[in-house]
């Protein structure tokens, strides 16, 4: 295949590789049947990350152009129809559509309306700027993501640090930008292209500094499923509850029970948004110990400084990919 990546181009590069494919098929290079070259051949012919050539492959099969089989590889699936032949299957699809939607009871006004929303939306979707947020624990990777996705017009991917320290090629290398807190922006930099990796500053939220500082007396016990979090946990605790002391954290999954915890303390600190990612049972137990002990959410965001800088990079690639 005749493939050439432009670094030069506003266009993402798994959509190049993507847009290159397309048109080898239908100039008829490549026919149907056609084996194509494995994502870590592309990959290392390419000299790209194979996550962006994964990436590309997906939206060639999402769109019907190649057809993936477990165990064999990838292949070409589009052949060429007539312009009529299109033009009926299109009119079939949408009479099916149509009906399903009249079966539901909906108007035409109602359905016209539904259309226009996915017409939009669909539209929209080319200018979707799209950020790999990298953190190092469970509970700052999704503080961080949450943050992120109060951007307009952004998809946020998840990237462990330390998955990508120890196997870059995972990394999504396709992203537009790269984002990750200022502790971690020196090992991040050197993985991604010149100018795309942004660092931020992770401040406590004022609903978690309020919380804890509303605290009255009594031993508090940390519950996380990372080392890093239970000791920012204990930090924010120890400077803004007084009165309260931390006396003991508990990693979820070290193999002691929570109920040995929960039996142990009088106010129990969580992340926020813990019960997204605990276990039904861990959750039983700590609704359980909130009925009559204080249970205080510990959550951290980008602050508003950086969030603004990163609001502004985002709009300039929305405009760029618009023209």
């Amino acid at each position: 295949m005749n493939i050439k990546i432009d670094t030069e181009l506003s266009l993402p590069i798994y959509r190049q590789i993507s847009n290159s494919i397309t048109a080898e098929i239908k100039s008829g290079q490549m026919q149907a049947g056609t084996k194509l070259p494995t994502v870590r051949e592309l990959a290392d012919s390419l000299k790209v990350a194979r996550g962006t050539v994964k990436r590309a492959y997906d939206e060639l099969e999402k769109s019907g152009i190649i057809s993936k089989s477990r165990g064999r590889g990838s292949f070409v699936s589009q052949t060429e129809q007539s312009s009529e032949s299109r033009k009926e299957k299109a009119m079939q699809a949408i009479d099916g559509m149509l009906d399903s939607l009249e079966d539901l009871r909906f108007s035409p006004g109602e359905i016209s309306i539904f259309l226009d929303l996915k017409m939009r939306q669909r539209i929209q979707r080319d200018y979707v700027v799209s950020i790999a947020a990298v953190e190092c624990c469970t509970e700052t990777q999704l503080m961080l993501r949450q943050s992120l996705q109060r951007l307009e017009g952004v998809d946020v991917l998840k990237s462990d640090l330390y998955e990508m320290l120890s196997d870059p090629e995972t990394f999504h290398g396709s992203a537009d930008l790269v984002v990750t807190s200022s502790s971690h922006f020196e090992q991040v930099a050197p993985l991604a292209p010149s100018g795309k990796v942004m660092q931020v500053a992770m401040e406590l939220t004022p609903a978690s500094i309020a919380a804890i500082s509303r605290l009255g007396r009594g031993r508090i016990g940390v519950l996380a499923r990372s080392e890093k979090f239970a000791a920012l946990a204990a930090s924010a605790l120890g400077k803004y509850a007084s009165s309260a002391q931390v006396v003991v954290s508990k990693i979820t999954g070290d193999g002691s029970p929570l109920d040995a915890l929960l039996g142990n303390i009088d106010i129990l600190a969580l992340p926020a948004g813990f019960y997204n990612i605990c276990s039904a049972r861990d959750e039983q137990l700590i609704k359980s110990f909130a009925r009559e002990h204080s249970v205080v959410e510990i959550g951290y965001r980008v602050d508003e400084g950086s969030m603004l800088y990163i609001s502004d990079q985002v709009k300039a690639l929305q405009l760029r990919k618009r023209r």
